[in-house]
């Protein structure tokens, strides 16, 4: 396994904030009892499987946040 390129820049890639937004909402779901019975577990689970095929479709979209502006000298 390799590191991207640009694998210190990761953080801004939204494919990488989508799925700190997915583990986000796993861990308020088991941590916190009320969301339980708050929402639905259909919702909760379409919600998840949204964001998922948001990680993939973001992952292969190119995005100019990687790169860095040209020097302007």
């Amino acid at each position: 396994m390799a590191l991207i390129p640009e694998w210190r820049k990761a953080w801004r890639m939204t494919s990488v904030q989508i799925a700190v937004l997915i583990a986000a909402v796993n861990a308020a779901a088991i941590g916190w009892s009320a969301f339980q019975g708050l929402v639905n577990p259909i919702v909760f689970a379409s919600v998840n499987l949204g964001l998922g095929v948001a990680v993939a479709v973001a992952r292969v979209i190119p995005q100019s946040k990687l790169r860095e502006p040209p020097d302007q000298q």
